[in-house]
């Protein structure tokens, strides 16, 4: 597994996986397990198990294991740097726009 230099850099990379991100979906209505996950996207267990522990190292997800049925849920408090990051950003675009639409207007 890749390491990172900072959670951010894990998030978006699990997210840009289109399956990790479908995941993601089905747990955002609550809990499932591998085998649910696995049929709800056509994977297979394996895989499943490869995208878990990459959604897991993002601080996304949570597995536990009882038997051997492993159910995940998804961690919301893993989505705050991208937030943070996403709100930065879109602060200073509406700022430099904002100053660009008075300096046009103006006669």
């Amino acid at each position: 597994m890749a390491k990172y230099s900072d959670g951010l850099d894990a998030v978006a990379s699990a997210l840009a996986q289109p399956s990790r991100r479908q995941i993601l979906s089905r747990l955002s209505t609550g809990e499932a397990t591998s085998s649910e996950l696995s049929e709800l996207t056509g994977i297979g267990l394996p895989t499943i198990a490869k995208h878990a522990a990459a959604l897991a190292d993002a601080g996304l997800i949570t597995s536990r294991k009882s038997g051997r049925v492993v159910t995940h849920r998804i961690r919301t408090v893993g989505f705050d740097d991208l937030q943070t990051w996403i709100a930065t950003r879109k602060l200073f675009w509406d700022t430099q726009l904002d100053s660009l639409e008075r300096h046009l207007e103006k006669p």
